[in-house]
């Protein structure tokens, strides 16, 4: 009831003023009159008149919600990281690789299902090294083929797609394919093969160690010599040291003869 009689009282000066003004524009002789600063101020302020000017006012539109996969972000879609454009790595579905690829670093090699022969041969390499005092911690020998397409997976997923990907979306196939890589012990300069001799049964991949002056009898020998012996040889010493490849021949250590010393009858 209060405001009731404010906003009356504050109209009818309003209305006062007005008819005042008016009058002085037409050209009469009424005098015009001074409003008080206090009057606009309780005019201004009077809670109908601000309601009343509350209806004319201009809201600002407030941004609009963007929804970009899981994330829910104000403003530009740019803000937000979006989806990854690179695949991830092709699921392992023959149960012999997925065999494989659970024991990998826990030193679990496949040896049985390698040709007989170049198991054999892989046997008495380890032997010849033993004999020598060196150690020998093999890595892998036979694959199937489904796990060699693995391999190949993971070396081209992060040669070609992740080693230099920077995209926010991209960072956690990117670290789970670098782990990958670095557990298989996959080299950046030489991709695997679709068909290889581990494929074929053929070949295995072991660090060996020898010591400095390594001899059988009183012959020097090297990592090549005891492999040559067992016959297997290294087909890509600089790129690949560590394969080992079934050659089919065994080759056996070439003893130099003993001559007598013949004396002279006048010695």
């Amino acid at each position: 009831m209060q405001d009731l009689s404010r906003f009356l009282r504050v109209a009818t000066l309003a209305l006062l003023t007005f008819s005042t003004g008016y009058g002085q524009v037409a050209g009469t002789s009424q005098p015009t009159t001074q409003i008080p600063m206090s009057f606009w101020q309780e005019f201004t302020h009077c809670p109908m008149i601000r309601l009343i000017a509350s209806l004319f006012e201009s809201r600002p539109v407030e941004p609009a919600a963007v929804e970009t996969g899981t994330t829910v972000v104000f403003g530009s879609p740019a803000a937000s990281f979006g989806t990854c454009s690179v695949a991830p790595l092709d699921p392992i579905e023959d149960p012999a690789a997925q065999q494989l690829e659970a024991a990998t670093g826990s030193n679990t090699v496949d040896v049985t299902d390698m040709v007989p022969a170049a198991a054999r041969a892989l046997d008495r390499f380890e032997a010849r090294v033993a004999s020598v005092g060196g150690t020998m911690v093999l890595k892998s020998a036979y694959r199937p083929a489904s796990y060699q397409h693995h391999l190949q997976n993971v070396w081209y997923k992060w040669m070609t797609e992740l080693r230099n990907n920077h995209d926010p979306a991209c960072q956690d196939l990117r670290a789970q394919v670098q782990e990958e890589f670095q557990r298989h012990h996959l080299i950046e300069t030489q991709h695997p093969v679709s068909v290889s001799d581990h494929t074929r049964g053929l070949a295995f991949d072991a660090t060996v160690e020898l010591p400095p002056n390594a001899r059988i009898g009183r012959r020097k020998v090297t990592l090549d010599t005891l492999a040559h012996l067992a016959g297997l040889l290294r087909p890509a010493i600089i790129a690949d040291p560590v394969h080992f490849k079934f050659m089919g021949v065994v080759r056996s250590v070439v003893r130099a003869s003993v001559r007598p010393v013949r004396r002279g009858r006048n010695a």
